[in-house]
């Protein structure tokens, strides 16, 4: 059931009202204005304006406390930050209102600006400093094709004046260069790189040593960005061998992750292993009692709908996997893990190792809660895959999560239990991709 009129409006006013509160001035490295995740906290206020030199005496008062011994993630205030991930996937939606189209640019640009000599952007950057050198997933050419085309006729003078396709062309040849593995397959340098922080078929392993369907659907996604932005650039010839480099991975995604048992078929994760003759050995999986592997699977599996890689055949497998009730299709959306794993879970957060810590600390929870984000992915696959009944159920319990939970508690989370609870952050309200609720009622026509 859709939610009222009056709750949907309800929704879309916080979500534009709270994406406004999350626009941020330039300041130190970033020369153009940019958007967090989250409205600024408290600290976080006081920090910027003692960074825009508002108040020098404000330098050690105990509101900055936090800022100073920390970057305020591990306790839910992202308000600091600017999340490649979360600005790309929130341009969606953004982009479609003129007054948001500055700081999503900016944005871009300032991941641009950032980026290490090789051209690697980085996943996160904090104002002063890289929050760490792990590169970005797999989403910087459709963000920046995004940002030229709601540009409109404007776009490609603004993308050749900022040497936009030349930054971007750059990041994916470091992909190429430094995240293609033995299988030919692209790699997932870590699970908190996906952005699915606590994924089952990439967290926990070392860097770069899993080829994930995850990874390798975006880069198929990444290159036909890049191709369109050939295209829209004038670079015929270069559009026509981008555009073959994403028919040659999805093909090689078809013919090495695609897995089938008697549970049905879905797309699994290798991780390459010396001297081992089978493909099979090495899907990321446990290990069964008769020797055999049985491969991991999460709602990643499903994520190649997204990005139009499998047959028919193999979508309409994949389709009767996502909308089994007792698996992935929950009362609130898709779940992040099947419900009837063994490995299903529906807690606020998880402990993960990092390697280079070397130690444990919380990460968000990607192992059965429900995310708009996922609801989001898997709603468009659904949708081109000429489910659209499906697709819009899909988006009317999207609609009804967020403004349950929004009536309910007075603010939105990054993920929801099968009750309709908000699981993470215990304060603040989320807003980054949750505005793609709004994409999907468009979509759905809700």
């Amino acid at each position: 059931m859709t939610p009222p009129l009056f709750a949907l409006e309800g929704l879309k006013t916080h979500l534009l009202e709270q994406s406004r509160a999350c626009r941020r001035p330039p300041v130190d490295r970033f020369a153009h204005p940019w958007l967090s995740p989250m409205p600024l906290s408290a600290s976080g206020a006081a920090h910027l304006a003692f960074r825009a030199g508002e108040d020098k005496a404000k330098a050690h008062v105990p509101s900055l406390a936090q800022h100073h011994q920390g970057d305020g993630f591990s306790a839910g205030d992202y308000s600091l930050g600017l999340f490649h991930h979360d600005v790309s996937e929130a341009a969606i939606e953004l982009l479609r209102y003129e007054e948001f189209h500055d700081v999503v640019a900016g944005s871009l640009l300032n991941l641009l600006d950032a980026a290490s000599p090789d051209g690697c952007v980085h996943r996160a950057e904090l104002p002063h400093k890289s929050r760490e050198a792990e590169p970005a997933k797999p989403v910087m050419a459709q963000f920046a094709l995004r940002v030229v085309q709601a540009l409109g006729a404007a776009g490609p003078d603004w993308a050749a004046r900022h040497r936009v396709f030349e930054r971007t062309a750059r990041f994916i040849g470091y992909l190429e260069k430094n995240h293609v593995g033995l299988h030919g397959l692209f790699l997932t340098h870590s699970s908190l790189q996906t952005g699915f922080d606590s994924d089952i078929l990439s967290a926990g392993f070392a860097d770069k040593t899993v080829e994930g369907p995850d990874t390798n659907a975006f880069m198929v996604l990444e290159y036909r960005a890049l191709a369109a932005l050939a295209g829209l650039l004038g670079d015929a010839p270069c559009e026509a061998r981008l555009v073959e480099k994403a028919e040659v991975l999805r093909a090689r995604i078809e013919q090495l992750l695609w897995f089938e048992d008697d549970s049905g078929g879905r797309y699994t994760a290798l991780r390459w292993q010396h001297g081992v003759a089978s493909l099979e050995a090495e899907r990321v999986g446990r290990r069964l009692p008769d020797g055999r592997t049985e491969p991991y699977e999460s709602w990643v599996s499903l994520l190649p709908l997204y990005a139009n890689i499998p047959s028919p055949p193999r979508a309409a497998v994949l389709i009767r996997k996502l909308l089994h009730p007792g698996s992935y299709w929950g009362p609130q959306g898709v779940r992040t893990t099947p419900a009837d794993d063994l490995y299903f879970h529906q807690a606020p957060r998880v402990l993960h190792f990092d390697f280079k810590k070397m130690g444990r600390g919380p990460v968000s929870n990607w192992s059965g809660p429900v995310w708009t984000l996922s609801n989001f992915y898997l709603a468009r696959g659904l949708r081109q895959y000429g489910a659209v009944a499906a697709a819009d159920e899909l988006c009317r319990k999207t609609l009804r999560l967020l403004a349950d939970g929004l009536a309910a508690q007075g603010m939105l989370h990054e993920c929801y239990d099968d009750a309709g609870r908000g699981l993470w952050p215990r304060s603040g309200t989320f807003i980054s991709w949750n505005v793609l609720a709004l994409t999907l009622q468009r979509d759905a026509g809700a």
